[in-house]
């Protein structure tokens, strides 16, 4: 994607490659906190600051692919600076003590606990995002004749839709964890990664757009 950057002097690359990278690193820092789980048999230090360090990547993350948006439909700049802001917000929450990250809940019984909140505060937020790009596309998509455009931002939409059902599974395991005694990391996380495959290979085709897909599309 830098490379198609490169040949076409346009940012949309630059800032897809960019949202590329930091979903890149919010799946390994969940990785590597569950592969600590797994080898030690507890959720300790990295596990502890992985968890905030990838929700505080998914939420750059969203901005960039918001920009990205932005440059290809043209639309939805006025929300870009409340977008920022509450981002901010977010993130800064994400890093207080009062989440518990990976603690047991014995351990901070009778202790106020922002887990939850936390958690959904990051998804409402991504949703909040991924609807906005997600009407972007439609009114584009109608607005357009092109065979190819519309294919792209069909593509964009279905990648959309992939991360909202990514967000629904943690809202799912989050559900698990605060109402029954499941440590973490339930069978939705690894549903979750599905859809965060889909979300890559449907952005990834509707920017780059391979030979072998524009010669379906001109059929």
């Amino acid at each position: 994607m830098i490379k198609k950057w490169r040949q076409r002097k346009v940012k949309s690359p630059l800032y897809l490659s960019i949202v590329f990278i930091l979903l890149t690193v919010a799946l390994m820092a969940l990785t590597i906190g569950l592969a600590e789980a797994i080898a030690t048999g507890f959720f300790k230090e990295i596990y502890r600051i992985s968890l905030p360090l990838a929700y505080c990547m998914i939420i750059i993350a969203d901005i960039f692919l918001f920009i990205f948006a932005e440059e290809i439909t043209s639309k939805g700049k006025k929300a870009f600076v409340p977008l920022i802001i509450l981002g901010v917000v977010i993130s800064v929450v994400l890093f207080l003590p009062w989440n518990w990250w990976g603690v047991p809940p014995e351990d901070y019984v009778g202790q106020p606990s922002i887990r939850l909140y936390s958690t959904l505060s990051v998804i409402l937020y991504s949703y909040i995002v991924y609807i906005f790009i997600s009407v972007f596309c439609i009114k584009a998509r109608k607005q357009t004749q092109d065979a190819k455009a519309k294919t792209g931002l069909t593509l964009l939409f279905l990648s959309m839709i992939s991360m909202i059902a990514f967000f629904l599974m943690f809202v799912f395991d989050t559900l698990l964890i605060t109402l029954t005694d499941h440590p973490g990391y339930s069978e939705f996380v690894y549903i979750a990664w599905i859809f965060a495959i889909l979300f890559f290979i449907f952005i990834y085709l509707s920017l780059v757009m391979p030979k072998w897909l524009v010669d379906r599309i001109k059929k």
